[in-house]
């Protein structure tokens, strides 16, 4: 059980950061396996389900490093909307990710160390997607961490492989 949830954390954070929409997929899973903390991922899935349109429109915005990879040329909107677009889906990434968190906080330690550094990671990509990459990494490499040194952690006994 305690590796299941932890392939299902680290598959939730990937995808988040390189096939966002398809991390709904792990976090319904943990919402599921992972009784003791359900609300928190359930949460998560639903902010994320709600951003997924805003984060597929960043695409042709040129907003999201899909766009180059993919070939398209980003469409001209006026500032508002481009600035809407993605200051929105920050703050409701933002949001996903600090449910996330919450799991992080209740475990404690390096999990919690981890959740933070996730949470921070967020906001901060405006500045630096370099930053945010590193600081997402180091985050989940915490919080699993964490999880894997935790004792006593709810829904997730030692001896569970």
């Amino acid at each position: 059980m305690r590796r299941k949830i932890e392939v299902l954390v680290f598959l939730a954070v990937v995808l988040m950061m390189y096939l966002y929409p398809l991390s709904i997929v792990p976090l319904l899973l943990l919402a599921r396996e992972w009784k003791e903390f359900r609300e928190n991922w359930r949460k998560a899935a639903i902010v994320l389900g709600v951003s997924i349109p805003l984060y597929l429109a960043k695409i042709p915005l040129g907003i999201s490093g899909w766009a180059e990879t993919l070939g398209i040329s980003p469409v001209q909107v006026s500032p508002v909307i481009w600035w809407g677009i993605y200051l929105s889906f920050t703050l409701l990434q933002t949001l996903a990710v600090y449910y996330i968190y919450l799991v992080g906080k209740k475990l404690g330690g390096y999990a919690g160390a981890g959740g933070l550094a996730m949470l921070l990671a967020v906001p901060l990509h405006l500045l630096s997607l370099k930053l945010y990459f590193a600081l997402t990494w180091i985050g989940l490499v915490l919080f699993l961490l964490g999880m894997e040194k935790g004792k006593g952690v709810p829904g997730l006994s030692r001896g569970c492989s």
